[in-house]
C-alpha cells in the first residue's frame, strides 16, 4: 500500500525548500527543531531560497503566457513586513503593493524600483499623495475625489502624477460560495460588499476629469478582490468580467487603451490553509444538529454526553485539502482568458504591461511557525477529550483566525510518526486560543517541537501582545546559514508605549506605612 501524505508533501513540481530526512523536517540544509535550540521558541523561520524561488515562478510563469508586454510582479507588502524578506525581493527586481504609508516608508528603504510600486488604500491624506507623487511611485485611486487632491499636489510640486483606477466590478458569473466566509455566501455578494474598488457608476466620468487635469496621467486600470476560491473557474470568470470592463471604459474615453493592467491578487498557496478550519459543512452540521443536541438531553446526562462523546470528533476532524491550481495552471488561465476577452472588446494588446500582486501564494510556503509543547492534557469523561498546549498563541497568527486557517503542521523530529494521538492544538493565552482543532498526530511530550507550516504570509505581520505575551523572532535560512531578521520582543517593549506619570513611578517606589 502508497505510505500516507505527510503534511510536508505537495505534488512534483519545482523544489521545495522544505524535506523530511530520516523522520525530521528540515528548512534548506537546517533542521527545524535545531532552529528552535540556536534561536528559542516560538519562532517565525523563512527560506530565502523558497522566497526567490516563488518570485522566479511567477515573472517565468506569467512571462511566458504574456508575450504581449512585459510582466510585473510587485508582492503584497501586507502579507509580510519583513524589511530583510523585502529587501530580497527589491534585489530580484520586484515591484511591490502597499496599502499605508508606513508600508511605503519601509519599501522605498529597500532600494524598490518606484515606477512598480502602486500605492493602494482608500482615504489617503494629502500628505500622503504628496510623498507617492515625490518618490514617483503609481497612485492606484479608490475614492472618487482623490483625483481632485492627486491634481492639486502635482501641481504644487510640479510635477505628474501616475494613477490608475481600481475597478470594482459586477461578477454574478460567480456564483459558488466565497471563502472569506463559513456561510453560504456567493462570491458576486462578498466582492460587492467589500469597501475596496470604484463602483463602475463613478468610472467613466472619473476617467474624463483626469484626461482634463494637467498634472494627472492615467496610465492603467487595477483590479483586486482577494482569495475568494483556490480554483481556475474562480479566475476564469474573474477576468472575463474584468476584461468587459476594460472593453466599456476604452469605448467610452475614445478608444484609450491601458498602459498598465494589473490584476491584483488573491492567489491560493500551496498548503493553502484558508478557511479549512471549520469547513462549511460543519458548520451547517453544528447548527442543524443544535435541536438534537438539546433533545438528547433529556435521555439523561449519561446518555447525553455519551452521544456527545461520539458527535465531537465528527465535528473536530477534518476532509483532506484538495490541492489549489499551481502558478503555472493560474498563469495560463489568467492570460489566455485576458487576452481572448479583451481582443474581444476590440483592445490591441501588444505592449500592454501585465501586472499581479500575489501575496499568500508568494510569501505561505516561505514560512513555518515552531513551537514546543508545553503540556499534553486528557480527559476521559464525561466526553473524553485531548489538548496538546503549545507556548506560542493564536494571536501570533492572528491573520490565519481572521481568516479560519488551518494551517499544515508536523512534529518537527517525528514527521512520519503513526497519528496515534487525537487532540486539539492550543496557545497558552487565557482565550480558547484553538490553533488546529481536532488534529490527529504522533504521541507527543513536553519539549516536542511541532511546525505549523504555510505561515509566510500574513501571521507574522498581524501578530499581537495579547496577555503580554512579547512577539517572537524570525530567522531566515540560507542554505546551512541561519540569522536573525527581526528579534524577539522583550517584556520592555511590550510596556514601551505606556504613560506613567513620574507622580505615580513615586508612588509606587515610596515605601509602604
Amino acid at each position: 500500500m502508497p505510505k500516507p501524505r505527510n503534511a510536508v508533501t505537495r505534488r512534483p513540481g519545482p523544489a521545495d525548500t522544505l524535506s523530511v530526512r530520516d523522520g525530521r523536517l528540515w528548512v534548506e540544509e537546517r533542521p527545524a527543531s535545531d532552529l528552535v535550540e540556536e534561536f528559542g521558541s516560538p519562532l517565525f523561520v523563512f527560506s530565502e531560497a523558497q522566497l526567490r524561488g516563488n518570485l522566479h515562478r511567477f515573472r517565468n510563469a506569467f512571462g511566458a503566457e504574456w508575450p504581449e508586454g512585459p510582466v510585473d510582479v510587485l508582492p503584497a507588502f501586507k502579507a509580510n513586513t519583513l524589511l530583510e524578506l523585502r529587501r530580497i525581493l527589491s534585489e530580484e527586481g520586484a515591484g511591490a503593493d502597499i496599502y499605508s504609508p508606513e508600508e511605503l516608508a519601509g519599501v522605498l528603504s529597500t532600494g524598490v524600483d518606484r515606477e512598480r510600486v502602486s500605492v493602494n488604500g482608500g482615504g489617503k491624506s494629502r500628505e500622503h499623495l504628496r510623498t507617492c507623487v515625490a518618490a514617483g511611485v503609481r497612485i492606484t485611486v479608490e475614492d472618487v475625489d482623490e483625483i481632485d487632491l492627486i491634481q492639486e499636489v502635482a501641481a504644487e510640486l510640479g510635477d505628474v502624477a501616475k494613477v490608475r483606477l481600481r475597478c470594482k466590478a459586477a461578477v454574478p458569473n460567480l456564483w459558488r460560495r466565497t471563502d472569506f466566509s463559513q456561510l453560504s455566501v456567493p462570491i458576486d455578494l462578498g466582492v460587492q460588499v467589500y469597501k475596496s474598488g470604484i463602483p463602475r457608476e463613478y468610472l467613466v466620468d472619473m476617467g474624463r476629469r483626469v484626461f482634463a487635469m494637467s498634472n494627472v496621467e492615467l496610465v492603467g486600470l487595477h483590479f483586486h478582490v482577494g482569495r475568494h476560491h483556490p480554483s481556475l473557474w474562480f479566475w476564469e470568470g474573474l477576468m472575463t468580467r474584468y476584461a468587459r470592463l476594460v472593453g466599456e471604459l476604452s469605448r467610452a474615453w475614445d478608444g484609450w487603451r491601458p498602459a498598465e493592467l494589473d490584476i491584483g491578487g488573491g492567489m491560493p498557496s500551496p498548503r493553502d490553509p484558508h478557511n479549512e478550519e471549520m469547513a462549511r459543512s460543519e458548520f451547517l452540521l453544528t447548527a442543524a444538529g443544535y435541536p438534537l443536541m438539546v433533545g438528547a438531553r433529556r435521555l439523561g446526562e449519561e446518555t447525553y454526553h455519551r452521544m456527545m462523546g461520539r458527535l465531537v470528533p465528527a465535528l473536530t476532524g477534518h476532509r483532506v485539502r484538495k490541492e489549489p491550481p499551481t502558478i503555472e495552471e493560474l498563469a495560463a488561465t489568467i492570460t489566455s482568458t485576458l487576452r481572448r476577452e479583451l481582443t474581444r472588446e476590440g483592445l490591441d494588446l501588444q505592449g500592454m504591461r501585465l501586472q499581479l500582486e500575489p501575496g499568500r501564494s508568494l510569501y505561505g510556503d516561505t514560512g513555518i511557525h515552531l513551537t514546543r509543547v508545553k503540556k499534553v492534557k486528557r480527559q476521559s469523561e464525561p466526553i473524553p477529550y485531548a489538548w496538546v498546549l503549545l507556548d506560542t498563541t493564536y494571536f501570533f497568527l492572528a491573520g490565519g483566525v481572521l481568516e479560519h486557517n488551518r494551517h499544515p503542521f508536523v512534529v518537527a523530529d517525528d514527521v512520519d510518526g503513526p497519528a496515534s494521538l487525537a487532540a486539539d492544538l492550543v496557545g497558552h493565552s487565557c482565550f480558547a486560543d484553538q490553533i488546529v482543532l481536532g488534529a490527529h498526530l504522533p504521541p507527543v511530550r513536553t519539549g516536542d517541537v511541532i511546525a505549523l507550516l504555510e505561515t509566510g504570509a500574513y501571521q507574522e505581520s498581524s501578530a499581537s501582545n495579547f496577555n503580554a505575551l512579547p512577539r517572537p523572532a524570525s530567522v531566515l535560512v540560507s542554505g546551512t546559514q541561519a540569522r536573525m531578521v527581526k528579534r524577539a520582543e522583550t517584556l520592555a517593549d511590550v510596556y514601551a508605549r505606556d504613560v506613567v506619570t513620574e507622580e505615580a513611578r513615586e508612588r509606587v517606589a515610596a515605601p509602604g506605612p
